[in-house]
């Protein structure tokens, strides 16, 4: 038999895969077929902007999804879907902060370059899983993406390769960037998060935060020092100096009884 042929059955699965490395959804297709798993290849796609399309269109039972992809990244394919109904498999080329994510909450992800063995054992792992357990696996996904956060008083920061987990007393402050925003750790990391700083107020929802200005979400537990000078500005536990927009003045100064 050739190995690189699936004779369709009314057990094959639709498989679909999303890279904007036309190598890399190659390589896929090939490993694939070669494993002879009754896998139909139904798409490939390598613009992540067609893919919530592609997936409506062909109602896959599994999806092989890059993480970084021009135009929109692999999470922010998934966050435009309505449903994930499917069985995931996040590919990736990235081997810390990602797997780490992936590890903990039990995805299956595919470390670039993929090899074989490692296919072989995520597949028979999707083939051990109940529809119930799927239909679990993939709503987890579903809410850690939107929701931003796994339990009370901690948050995951997406960024281009994954996820990053994080006390929120650990964060200092978050700065706007255009469409991202730049989170202070307090052992002086910067995490480039690929989230506008709205959306990560939203998520952190915690009193200890506040929207200080229109660039600017502190936590209230790292500032320093509060000066009235110029409009008034705080000094944050990184040294940085913060100015208190004027709208905000009133309100800062009522929620740190300064007032």
């Amino acid at each position: 038999m050739n190995p690189l042929r699936n004779d369709k059955n009314t057990n094959m699965k639709k498989a679909l895969l999303i890279d904007d490395e036309s190598h890399s959804l190659d390589m896929l297709e090939y490993e694939i077929l070669y494993l002879n798993k009754d896998i139909e290849i139904v798409a490939k796609c390598g613009d992540a902007r067609k893919a919530v399309q592609l997936v409506e269109n062909h109602q896959p039972d599994i999806v092989f999804l890059d993480i970084e992809m021009p135009w929109l990244s692999g999470f922010e394919v998934l966050d435009q879907l309505k449903s994930i109904d499917f069985s995931l498999v996040f590919v990736t080329a990235y081997d810390q902060y990602a797997i780490n994510a992936f590890k903990y909450y039990a995805f299956d992800y595919l470390l670039k370059p993929i090899s074989r063995k490692s296919l072989k054992e995520t597949l028979d792992r999707i083939e051990s899983k109940s529809k119930l357990a799927i239909a679990s696996e993939m709503q987890d996904i579903l809410s850690l993406i939107r929701k931003g956060g796994m339990e009370e008083g901690k948050i995951a920061l997406p960024t281009q390769e994954g996820f990053e987990f994080y006390n929120l007393d650990t964060i200092v402050r978050c700065q706007a960037d255009s469409n991202y925003t730049q989170v202070v750790i307090s052992d002086g990391k910067t995490v480039l998060v690929s989230k506008t700083l709205k959306h990560i107020e939203d998520r952190i929802g915690n009193t200890n935060f506040f929207r200080i200005h229109q660039s600017h979400l502190i936590n209230v537990n790292h500032i320093i020092s509060y000066s009235k000078a110029d409009g008034g500005d705080v000094k944050m536990s990184d040294n940085a100096t913060i100015p208190i927009s004027r709208m905000k003045r009133l309100e800062f100064l009522e929620k740190m009884k300064l007032s």
